[in-house]
């Protein structure tokens, strides 16, 4: 496997080619990164949307204890992957609990009883990695890897 490694910049090219990017993918393990005793579990977040103003946003399942109790903005990590993809993408930001029954009806699409058992996240983009991944399907029998052995030390 091959990993090349990008750090995206904050040009207008790369912020919708990063949001593209992201919506492409749509999965992604969700990680509060903050040293507070209280910290909001890993999740795994399906529904993924980004704004014009390139924050992430997605719902995940209201906590038991009190938001209050949490930190306002937390450090947080986002890992996006799709198997079959070429490649992944890992965000670092700020994230932030919105407690807002419309902004999760919004998120949802949808309205109905669950909605309170939900709360949204809105993560700010501070660092973006691209992770390229190929993959090379290794030599089988004897001769090919001869040859592959050869081609590595003769060219």
């Amino acid at each position: 496997m091959i990993t090349k490694f990008f750090t995206q910049q904050d040009t207008p090219d790369t912020a919708i080619e990063l949001r593209n990017q992201i919506m492409e993918l749509g999965s992604a393990l969700f990680f509060s990164e903050n040293e507070s005793l209280l910290k909001l579990p890993v999740h795994v977040i399906n529904n993924v949307q980004v704004d014009d103003d390139n924050q992430i946003w997605f719902l995940i399942q209201r906590p038991t204890q009190a938001l209050t109790e949490f930190d306002a903005e937390l450090p947080a990590k986002l890992e996006f992957f799709k198997k079959g993809m070429s490649y992944h993408i890992k965000v670092q930001g700020v994230a932030s609990i919105v407690d807002s029954n419309t902004k999760v009806k919004e998120l949802a699409g949808t309205d109905g009883p669950h909605i309170k058992s939900l709360v949204a996240i809105k993560v700010v983009i501070k660092n973006s990695e691209v992770f390229q991944t190929a993959t090379t399907k290794p030599a089988s029998g004897w001769l090919q890897q001869t040859k592959a052995l050869s081609n590595f030390f003769f060219s």
